[in-house]
């Protein structure tokens, strides 16, 4: 199936992602070339990685001339320059992973990937594989995004467990699956509360976990080893006159 670039995305799909912090992106909005070569590069590594679950971090660096195919692509920017505006950067040091879910993996826990909005993400991820059901597609819990900032964050880096905080009790069965087709995409925000599915199925689920903010206006000096500008430019604006 052909590949749908979207450019923009419409006031409804804004609202949803506003309301329910999460979107699902229409049709196969990468091309299956570009989706293809990605995942050859996540299988090569975590053939090399034990476990149910691998996980190569650091994806960018391990290709950058094709990742950067992928994270610019405008079937990602955009919808995101409808969510963050105009001035995008792609982040190196959240996400930046590959993912490969085999067979029988069951590790699944609900968590959010930024203990509070600081600065924002948007984490975007790309399905190399149908994420059925069976195979464990992403669950996410509506509306999370607005519940109680809370909790000791996650050892290295990272955000909130749900089930190690009493006041998320009441969220914890409210998790819905979202199915993706290969080559699809889901947004969500980083503060909403979601985990991998349990791989029941035959098959493996193999995908790419991104993330994006707003190109931060008042930072005068911009990090270049941990941000990439995708879209728009860095405007600083920030009022440095003297009193």
């Amino acid at each position: 199936m052909p590949s749908t670039v979207l450019s923009a995305l419409t006031e409804q799909q804004v609202r949803h992602f506003r309301d329910l912090g999460y979107l699902r992106l229409p049709g196969p909005g990468l091309p299956r070339d570009l989706v293809e070569e990605v995942a050859g590069v996540v299988r090569a590594r975590a053939a090399l990685l034990p476990g149910g679950q691998a996980k190569v971090y650091r994806l960018y660096e391990h290709d950058r001339a094709l990742m950067y195919r992928l994270v610019a692509h405008p079937s990602l920017t955009g919808p995101l320059t409808s969510l963050l505006g105009p001035n995008v950067v792609y982040v190196l040091n959240r996400h930046n992973q590959g993912s490969l879910n085999a067979p029988d993996f069951q590790d699944v826990r609900l968590h959010r990937d930024i203990l509070q909005p600081t600065r924002g993400l948007l984490t975007a991820v790309v399905y190399c594989e149908d994420a059925t059901v069976e195979t464990g597609c992403t669950w996410i819990v509506p509306g999370s995004h607005r519940a109680p900032y809370v909790g000791v964050p996650q050892p290295d880096g990272g955000g909130t467990w749900m089930d190690e905080h009493p006041v998320l009790a009441d969220l914890a069965d409210q998790a819905v699956p979202v199915p993706v087709p290969a080559g699809g995409i889901l947004l969500f925000d980083g503060t909403v509360f979601h985990t991998v599915g349990r791989n029941t199925g035959g098959a493996t689920r193999t995908s790419v976990v991104l993330g994006y903010r707003s190109a931060d206006e008042l930072d005068a000096r911009p990090d270049p080893d941990r941000q990439i500008v995708v879209a728009g430019a860095h405007l600083y604006r920030g009022n440095d006159r003297p009193s």
